[in-house]
């Protein structure tokens, strides 16, 4: 079996299988998003007066990508793993999500540095960008498909009930509110949909006003 046989490899960015993708995707959009945002700001990181607010967006960013990576690491693909023993093309590319995501942090860890030293950043955020937007297209292209053809709609939402004990109420509403931010209405109504009422009222009376009180970038 190969992923490029799998059914729905080509519709990862739509969804897979019974399995509702939709919040993975906006938040690798986010990323993609932030590295935009990093590139354009990341000079003025010297600069006193935006100093703080940089550096409150790239915070942001990495806790977002660490949480992001950890919960894949951690459920999602040992969940995919146990089911997929049977195929080497499968297990070779749940390998690859992993080694991709031991390559990104010493890339994080060079962004950290340049900003401490106030160095020009712009390799090293280059270098980053390059890093994660290829792994987020590889994922997309093989790895969420797998999601689609391995667990079914019962069991995706399982694991993200999971996710969220894993993370916590007030990491899950942060996470949110940086998807969400910057996005059109389309998009932001989108993901919202996937979340039960109580949360969507949550959502726009607490989580985004408290997360807009922060200027970032």
């Amino acid at each position: 079996m190969t992923t490029q046989n799998l059914p729905g490899t080509n519709a990862a960015r739509h969804g897979t299988g019974d399995a509702d993708l939709t919040i993975m995707i906006a938040a690798h959009d986010a990323f993609r998003r932030d590295l935009t945002r990093l590139a354009r700001t990341a000079s003025a990181a010297h600069d006193p007066a935006r100093r703080q607010s940089v550096q409150a967006g790239w915070e942001l960013f990495k806790r977002q990508l660490l949480l992001h990576h950890t919960t894949e690491d951690e459920i999602i693909w040992p969940a995919l793993r146990s089911r997929l023993a049977h195929s080497a093309t499968a297990l070779s590319v749940l390998a690859a999500m992993e080694a991709e995501h031991e390559l990104i942090d010493p890339l994080l860890a060079a962004v950290d540095t340049a900003f401490a030293r106030h160095e020009p950043p712009a390799d090293v955020i280059g270098a980053l960008a390059t890093s994660l937007t290829g792994h987020l297209a590889h994922e997309e292209r093989d790895g969420l498909p797998l999601i689609g053809v391995t667990l079914t709609a019962a069991e995706w939402r399982a694991a993200g009930r999971a996710m969220a004990r894993k993370n916590g109420l007030s990491a899950s509403a942060e996470m949110f509110a940086w998807i969400l931010d910057g996005t059109d209405r389309e998009h932001s109504n989108a993901t919202l949909a996937t979340l039960p009422p109580p949360f969507r009222v949550l959502y726009r009376a607490r989580w985004k006003p408290r997360f807009d009180k922060t200027p970032r970038w």
